[in-house]
């Protein structure tokens, strides 16, 4: 009787998952553009004013890696810190001139070099597993491909995320993760088929 009373469930403990880890990933994502194309001075001679605006979006696999370090701060609660790095995508944004019947105005925005630096808070449960919350700071370059002349800059934001990690008596770890990212405005982007004029932002 002594026993049971003083029996209590086993749980894994925050030194578990204290230390460095290395990781590769794969997974799918979903991207959404909200874009704007205001018109500039027509191939004609005449002036307009003319604003478009549309949704592009896309999903897509991705594959990475992922390091980070473990500290302990009490018998159950941790903080990791790490880095994200993401094979890159594209995302492709046509418009069509009708001022301009030789080209149709359209270009790639893509995106590739994905970076994430992050911190996650954690708490350790039964059966050598973790909740986790991921708060971090993303960045990704931009290049146009096509016919416009201008350049977007490169864009960042912020991410959250929330997600498990279970680890084996080995050390060998799995993470389940689901999150989003509010990266900052596209553009402007000019010189759509040669009008200088014209200009082409995205909201990602």
């Amino acid at each position: 009787l002594a026993s049971v009373g003083l029996m209590s469930p086993v749980q894994a403990g925050s030194s578990d998952f204290a230390g460095i880890n290395v990781g590769l990933m794969a997974g799918v994502v979903g991207a959404s553009i909200n874009g704007t194309h205001t018109g500039g001075t027509s191939t004609t001679g005449g002036a307009t004013d003319e604003v478009t605006q549309g949704t592009v979006g896309k999903f897509t696999p991705i594959g990475g890696w992922e390091v980070g370090f473990n500290l302990p701060l009490g018998d159950v609660f941790f903080i990791g810190a790490g880095a994200t790095y993401l094979d890159g995508g594209s995302a492709s944004i046509a418009e069509s001139d009708t001022s301009d019947h030789n080209s149709d105005a359209d270009f790639t925005i893509e995106a590739s070099d994905h970076k994430t630096f992050w911190i996650q808070p954690s708490i350790s449960i039964f059966d050598n597993s973790a909740l986790y919350v991921k708060i971090g700071r993303s960045m990704a370059d931009l290049k146009v491909i096509g016919d416009a002349t201008g350049a977007p800059s490169n864009i960042n934001g912020d991410t959250y995320a929330i997600g498990t990690q279970t680890i084996s008596d080995a050390g060998f770890f799995i993470k389940t993760e689901a999150g989003a990212t509010q990266y900052s405005n596209i553009g402007p982007i000019v010189g759509i088929a040669g009008n200088g004029s014209s200009v082409v932002e995205g909201d990602p």
